[in-house]
């Protein structure tokens, strides 16, 4: 069987699914490696792995339209992430395997339940809470500080290199900045909020 696969450069290539593995084996061997270098200890035999993400490149291949006018490694992509979900699945739901906690057992020494600590639907006292951490935050937090506190509350928004460029400081100094605002408000909560609480 051939297929029209489509190239990241913009070229189209007839191909077999021989010739789609030989092409993009080092692709799933890369996804493979990046997945298990996650697990420390006891990471997943190789050679099984590498057939359930190649099982994954076949349904890619298979199922790859290219009418579509995405590049082939477009839609192989999240099929190997799939595959890796499938082959490390197991690592995170064993974990749990065994355990059962009533929701009304109680924890601790103090009668305290798990079904205690459950949100409820009455949100009046969490939002008097959190709009009272926002005012110590703010509070706290000098006009000199105020890109900092930007950058640790979105740094996709507002990053340190952002915050350097903005400044016309090295990236090091303005984490500094940014590392020394952390540490002065988690003292700040601590003290202010926690104590409230």
């Amino acid at each position: 069987m051939l297929k029209t696969i489509l190239f990241s450069d913009g070229t189209f290539k007839e191909m077999t699914f021989e010739e789609v593995r030989e092409q993009f084996m080092p692709l799933v061997i890369k996804v493979m490696k990046q997945a298990n270098n996650r697990f420390i200890y006891n990471q997943i035999e190789e050679e099984d792995f590498r057939q359930i993400l190649e099982i994954e490149l076949w349904r890619g291949y298979e199922q790859y339209d290219p009418t579509t006018k995405n590049c082939f490694t477009t839609y192989l992509y999240p099929k190997l992430k799939k595959g890796v979900r499938n082959a490390t699945y197991h690592r995170y739901a064993l974990k749990n395997q065994g355990t059962t906690i009533s929701m009304n057992s109680e924890i601790g020494d103090d009668d305290l339940k798990l079904e205690d600590l459950l949100a409820t639907d009455d949100t009046s006292m969490d939002n008097i809470s959190f709009n009272e951490l926002i005012n110590i935050i703010h509070e706290n937090v000098d006009e000199d500080e105020e890109d900092a506190l930007r950058v640790l509350l979105d740094r996709k928004e507002f990053s340190v290199q952002d915050y350097a460029n903005k400044y016309g400081i090295t990236r090091q100094a303005a984490n500094q900045r940014v590392v020394k605002l952390r540490k002065k408000l988690q003292k700040v909560i601590s003290e202010q909020y926690l104590e409230i609480i």
